[in-house]
């Protein structure tokens, strides 16, 4: 039966205490000891990146697994495996369609057992759930850099980027309120006011033609009612 064991450490992080790549090793070895198994090799990556599968030795075991080399993998804690719930899945997957033996000593994690396998089980619906819940994140921050002005993509009509900070463009904050006028209080249709636009040679962003979709995405952007809100209370003054 072929065993072997898997150490890891961030040189980029503080070492974890009592799990610098030795002590990792002497955890793996003390397990193996108590169980009656011989470790084979023990694979050690000390590298940067801890949010990946492309680490050196972690390939090679990787590829020991696929060849059907490797029958129980020891690791002394679960985050030595890796610290991303995804790859923690990608790996479990790749476990069990080779039929390994997975072991995480700090956790009394084996997956020989039912209460391993119920673990991973968990392991396996929370990486579900990160991966569905990711575009719901994404937006979340997008929305909240725009909220306070941060570079979110290209700039959008009106404005530009300054350090990072969207910055008004007065000329082109003018077209996108007669864009809105003509919507709000003439009721014309986003097909027109592309059509009027064109015609008085009022150009969109980078000098391009407008479009309905591109007057649509104006008038149902908020971004525009803040900055005419803005202008209404200055000529006010």
């Amino acid at each position: 039966m072929s065993i072997y064991g898997y150490t890891r450490l961030n040189n980029h992080r503080p070492t974890p205490k009592n799990l610098g790549t030795r002590n990792q090793a002497k955890i793996i070895r003390k397990w193996s000891e108590e169980h009656g198994l011989e470790i084979k090799k023990i694979f050690r990556d000390i590298e940067s990146n801890s949010a990946s599968l492309e680490l050196p030795n972690l390939k090679k075991l990787i590829s020991l697994i696929k060849q059907g080399k490797v029958a129980v993998l020891i690791v002394a804690r679960l985050d030595r495996l890796t610290r991303i719930i995804r790859l923690h899945n990608q790996l479990l997957n790749l476990f069990e369609e080779h039929k390994i033996r997975f072991v995480s000593v700090a956790e009394g994690l084996d997956s020989k057992t039912n209460s391993g396998k119920k673990v991973l089980e968990a392991i396996c619906i929370l990486a579900l759930w990160d991966a569905k819940s990711i575009p719901d994140r994404t937006r979340e921050m997008i929305e909240r850099k725009r909220e306070i002005g941060e570079r979110v993509g290209h700039a959008p009509f009106g404005y530009t980027y300054q350090n990072k900070l969207l910055t008004p463009l007065n000329n082109e904050l003018a077209i996108a309120a007669i864009i809105r006028e003509k919507r709000e209080e003439e009721n014309l249709s986003y097909h027109k006011i592309a059509k009027f636009l064109n015609s008085q040679r009022l150009r969109a962003k980078r000098g391009g033609r407008w479009y309905a979709e591109t007057i649509k995405g104006i008038c149902e952007n908020p971004l525009y009612e803040r900055s005419s809100s803005i202008k209404k209370e200055t000529a006010s003054r």
